[in-house]
């Protein structure tokens, strides 16, 4: 069921781009703003759900890909179990930790993870902080039966913690590094021929600098000796990735600001959704270490709409599950049961997954009005 919010229409009239607000000049948004105010036209609020009864233990988050259920699990046989859709089926058991052939040395979870087709075969990939790029092949490992991963040296040298790298098809991978300061960070585009170009979005993003410091401390493993650290900056600063092929177009949602950006690599196209408040945030104003009490996280760029999870911590928890054209204009908010910090889209079926994080409760919910609300 949906509600329509009071004012919508109104809110559509005066939510726009150009409206004479200043962008600051440090921070991370384009010229070209939609400035969303907390409004969306639709709140969708979900009713009884069915929660699937999927033979897996352990299961702490997962995506839905290629009408497959990707769930990540603590299961010694591997640390992902690809099913069926509706849960019932477990079409194979993949990435064992390890070092052997097909094992890996660690994984974050699925929902860490990007994924992308390449010459028909659905992929994976992710990172590690030292520069390593892991590869999955998928379609290959149900196919064979067998975990088919690859991994490569990204040689950036120079760079202390390798933080994203987003397949954009043909162009090869958007790389985001924090810089050698540790208050910045550096976005690139990477060729599969080990080639680097810094184009123009990327470099306008690149200038967001954090100028605050925090000090943080810990024991060090073995001795137990107290250490005080500097709590490095760019974790302020640092976004969420997704890519759709079929529009060129890239989003980067910021973890704790308030910005989501659209862009195309080149520049041909570039906008920010100020998603909440009355003006983007200037990053010079950051208090690093003081700034979590809203979140958005996991965008996600289906054909006709960018989704994300907005977590808000303060007063109470909420969680909603907002939605935007590749305008940048809102389209409708979803409010999620408590706990349900990981969601995604089965599109073709009209349902929405939501893991209720410490429960291993997987909901789906039937969401095929509000998609067609939406014009899906």
């Amino acid at each position: 069921m949906f509600v329509m919010a009071a004012g919508a229409a109104m809110m559509l009239m005066v939510t726009g781009c150009g409206d004479g607000r200043k962008v600051p000049e440090n921070s991370l948004a384009f010229d070209d703003v939609v400035y969303v105010e907390d409004e969306y036209p639709v709140t969708w609020e979900l009713t009884e759900g069915d929660t699937l009864d999927i033979p897996v233990l352990g299961v702490s988050d997962f995506v839905i890909k290629d009408s497959l259920l990707i769930v990540s699990n603590n299961d010694n046989a591997g640390r992902v179990t690809v099913l069926s859709l509706d849960g019932k089926t477990v079409l194979g058991k993949f990435l064992r930790e390890g070092r052997g052939p097909g094992e890996i040395v660690s994984f974050n979870g699925v929902s860490m993870t990007q994924f992308s087709h390449r010459d028909g075969h659905l992929t994976a990939c992710w990172t590690d902080y030292a520069g390593t790029l892991v590869e999955w092949d998928v379609t290959a490992s149900l196919r064979d039966g067998l975990s088919e991963v690859a991994t490569r040296d990204l040689e950036l040298d120079g760079s202390p913690w390798l933080l994203e790298a987003l397949p954009i098809g043909d162009r090869g991978y958007l790389i985001a590094v924090a810089g050698e300061d540790k208050n910045t960070i550096k976005r690139f585009v990477l060729s599969r021929e080990g080639k680097t170009e810094v184009t123009p979005p990327l470099e306008r993003l690149n200038r967001a600098e954090v100028r605050s410091t925090a000090q943080g401390s810990g024991r060090v493993a073995g001795s137990g000796n107290m250490v005080v650290f500097s709590v490095p900056g760019f974790n302020s600063i640092n976004g969420d990735y997704a890519y759709n092929p079929e529009r060129g177009l890239v989003v980067e949602a910021e973890r704790t600001r308030n910005s989501l950006s659209i862009f195309s690599i080149d520049g041909d196209y570039a906008r920010t959704v100020c998603i909440y408040g009355k003006s983007i945030d200037d990053v010079s104003d950051v208090d690093v270490g003081n700034d979590r009490e809203r979140l958005t996280l996991r965008p996600k760029a289906f054909p006709g709409f960018i989704s994300a999870l907005h977590w808000l911590r303060e007063p109470e928890v909420e969680l909603y599950v907002r939605l935007y054209s590749y305008d940048g204009e809102p389209l409708a908010e979803i409010p999620l049961p408590k706990g349900g910090i990981f969601y995604d889209f089965d599109i073709s079926g009209g349902c929405l997954y939501v893991l209720v994080s410490g429960q291993e409760l997987l909901i789906r919910y039937d969401v095929s009005g509000l998609l067609q609300e939406i014009g899906q």
